[in-house]
This record gives structure tokens, sequence and C-alpha cells, in this order.
């Protein structure tokens, strides 16, 4: 029998969206290996796309590091259905023919996107090449959703929680197409469980020092000061830093020294067992990020967020008590400090919070939808030759 096909649709803008799609793909590797042909896409950045779009992604990063209150007000203002279906329109004009050449070159059993702006274009495409194709939508925001996100094409919505069904049931989404099964993130967090301090001695930390994990980028500000902060930490540290692709970030961190060990890298493709070698996340708000770490069961440190979407996911957090928000290093000095009082009963509490919202089988429970979805066509039986 041929290999199912599947295609999952994903953007640039930030970290999370192609994440999430790569993660998607590496469980339907590990469910059905050698059974399903899967590709990750961005139409944006295909040749075809109108070059209006490509440097407004590539500039995604930018706007919301230099122009955060600009980018707030719009995301706030065109976050409704009725603002939203006017956008749809214009990103399925300019969207259309490569979704379409996408699909009919590669001919898909099954559709999944990863970025709201893709819904309205796949559907579209959809009703005039092949209207059986499934078409599902992984939700990649912890809380604050844009309405975008909800455009009534997909068959179905795999969502994080139940902050995100309110805001799909006040956009008209109907119930049965929701599916709680939190974001997708790698499948390591739920296939490759090993105790900490095996884990430790296996990436060349001190097994038996409290371990924080920074996670930066380049939207993360300040962070070495909040690394600096741990010199006046009592409790005997050590510290992982993974800039993100940061490179100015990484090539300061190398020239830095501290008087605690502190491991850096740069773009880390390993980051699930380094999170589960750690005792606490440190990172900016991203729905990603944060839902990496409530995989991990880490309580989190929260230093930076972007305002709009990410907002929700502070809220989200603390509301759970899965973590704590910080503005200055002296709060985080205080708040690590705190937390490691007592033998770090506090700690352990977070941490059990942070590992009851985490869903660390979310990429597993999509692939074995999209798998589900399909049902190929028996192959046809051969017929014995004739005699004589």
């Amino acid at each position: 029998m041929r290999k199912k096909r599947c295609l999952i649709v994903t953007s640039d803008a930030g970290y999370g969206h192609r994440s999430a799609a790569l993660s998607v793909s590496k469980a339907l590797e590990v469910l059905y290996p050698n059974q399903v042909e899967s590709l990750v896409t961005n139409p944006i950045q295909e040749t075809n796309t109108p070059t209006v779009m490509k440097p407004i992604e590539k500039g995604y990063d930018r706007s919301v590091r230099f122009s955060p209150g600009l980018y707030r007000l719009s995301y706030e203002v065109s976050d409704s259905r009725f603002v939203s279906e006017v956008v749809e329109g214009a990103l399925t004009l300019m969207l259309q023919k490569i979704m379409a050449d996408t699909i009919r070159d590669f001919k898909p059993d099954v559709i999944l996107n990863t970025n709201e702006m893709f819904n309205n274009p796949i559907g579209k495409v959809l009703e005039d090449v092949d209207p059986k194709i499934p078409a599902f939508t992984a939700v990649t925001d912890l809380a604050d959703v844009h309405s975008l996100w909800f455009s009534p094409e997909p068959d179905r919505f795999y969502i994080a929680n139940e902050w995100v069904k309110v805001k799909a049931l006040e956009s008209g989404v109907p119930e049965e197409k929701l599916v709680i099964s939190g974001i997708p993130i790698s499948p390591d967090f739920a296939l490759n469980q090993m105790e900490k301090q095996s884990l430790r001695g296996s990436l060349g930390l001190d097994p038996n020092r409290f371990t924080l994990l920074f996670v930066g980028s380049s939207r993360v500000s300040n962070l070495q000061e909040y690394l600096k902060a741990l010199e006046h930490v009592a409790t005997p540290v050590q510290a992982v830093v993974i800039a993100g692709g940061n490179d100015e970030l990484y090539q300061d961190l190398l020239g830095s020294h501290y008087n605690f060990p502190v491991e850096v890298r740069n773009f880390e493709k390993n980051v699930p067992q380094w999170m589960m070698a750690s005792d606490v996340l440190v990172t900016k708000a991203g729905g990603l990020i944060v839902s990496e770490g409530l995989a991990a069961g880490l309580p989190i440190l929260l230093i930076d967020y972007l305002p709009g979407q990410e907002e929700g996911n502070v809220r989200y957090l603390l509301s759970h008590q899965a973590g704590a928000l910080v503005q200055n290093v002296g709060e985080f000095r205080a708040i690590v400090s705190y937390w490691l009082e007592e033998d770090g009963i506090r700690l352990k509490q977070i941490a059990r919070a942070s590992a009851e919202l985490g869903s660390p089988e979310a990429a597993l429970t999509i692939a074995k939808a999209l798998w589900d979805a399909v049902d190929l066509p028996p192959e046809p039986k051969l017929l014995p030759p004739k005699a004589g």
C-alpha cells in the first residue's frame, strides 16, 4: 500500500508555528515509520508568492521588538471575526495560487495548518481541488487567541485548553470541531523520560546542582543581567543558556564569566533533554516555549512577553500558579531565592502545578488524528496467471 501523504502548512513569523509543524511531522514518523510522507511548507516564502508578503513575515521580529505598542494596537483592533474576514479575503487573493499549486503537486490525503493566516486560503482551494480532503488546524497560542484562527473552513481545531475553547465558541466555531489536545511540541517530551540527575550527567552537567535553563531569542532582552543575578543566590546553581539563534547574545555569553558553571548553546535541537534535565525555565512568554516548559513540569520564570498575544500566556501561567513574572533583576533574584527556601518546598508545589497543565503527548495525539482521517483504498488484487 502506498504511503499516506500529509501536507503541513506553516509560517516562519516567530518560532512557534514551524516548531509545532515539525513536531507533528516527527510524531507521524515515530508512530507510522515508512508509512507516511509529510511535507512541511511555508507558502509565504515560496517563489511565486506576492513579494509584499515576504518582508511582512521577515520583519515580524523587528516590528514586535522595536514597535511593541503599535503591534499591540494592531493586534487588538484586528481581533474580531468581522475584521478577520476582511483580512482573510486579502490573504486568499495573495496566497490562493501558490496554495493551489502546492496541493495539486503534493496531492495530500490530509492537511494540517499551524498558522492563522492560511485557514481561509486552504479552504477556498479545497473547494475547487477536492472538498473531501480533511483539513485540520493546530492553534499555537495558549490563551489570547486571535479571531483570525477561527475561520469556518477547517474540519477540526486542535487547541491548548478551555480558555481557547471559550474564544473559539465566541468566534462561532461549533463545539464538535474543537479538540483540546495541547499545543504540539516535540514527541520526545512524551517518549524520552529519563531521571533528571542521569540526564544531567549525560549532558555534561553536574548531576547534583540546582539547574536553571535560560532560553533566549532575538526578542528577549537583558538575559545576561538575570544570569548575573544568580551569583548572589545562596544555593549552589548551574545554568544552561540557549541563545535561540541570537548570534550577538551567543558571542557575548561566550566571553562572559560567572562564579557558577554556565553551559552556552546557540541554536539547540535537543531542547526536550535540556528541559527535562533542569529545575526551572527562564524565558519569554511564547506559547510554544511555555508549552514545552509545562510538558517538562518546570516552574517557569517569565522575564519578557509580547504585547497582545503573549499577555494571555502570562495570565494563564500565573492563574494556575505554575510560574512567575518578574519585572527586574531584583525581583528575579528574590523569587529564585524564595523558591529555594525550606528545602525547595514551594518550588516543588509550582512544579506539580506546571506538570498538571502540560500536554507532552499533543503532537502524538494530532498525528494519530491525521492518520485516522485517511482511508486509503485497498491495493488491487493481482489475478493469478491463466494456465496454459
